[in-house]
């Protein structure tokens, strides 16, 4: 695994596209800066693809299965920071992915 980046802001739903984060497999975490909660986490083989789905279309690509995670992203976007980290594979993003499952302390799973 790579370092993650610095956390960065959400952008607004205009410009999700502009999301940045790898894309190759990855695992992505966002956090709420004003309450410190973190919010979701999750793995995937296109980290910033998977990312720009949390925003409903028409801004993103809004093919999250969970409405309510969608929904949150899209109201709190304003209050939220992420951060991405590079793996050279999905099998070790899927290992962080559990590591960061295990703590139990995000608003949302994967």
């Amino acid at each position: 695994m790579k370092a993650w980046t610095p956390w960065r802001p959400m952008p607004s739903p205009d410009d999700c596209r502009k999301i940045e984060g790898p894309e190759s497999p990855g695992v992505y975490q966002i956090r709420n800066r004003k309450t410190g909660e973190y919010i979701q986490f999750g793995e995937s083989i296109n980290c910033k693809k998977r990312m720009k789905s949390f925003f409903p279309k028409p801004y993103g690509v809004g093919t999250r299965n969970n409405e309510n995670k969608r929904k949150y992203i899209l109201n709190n976007w304003k209050d939220l920071d992420y951060r991405t980290t590079s793996t050279n594979t999905k099998e070790e993003a899927v290992k962080i992915d559990r590591q960061l499952k295990s703590l139990n302390n995000h608003l949302f799973n994967t």
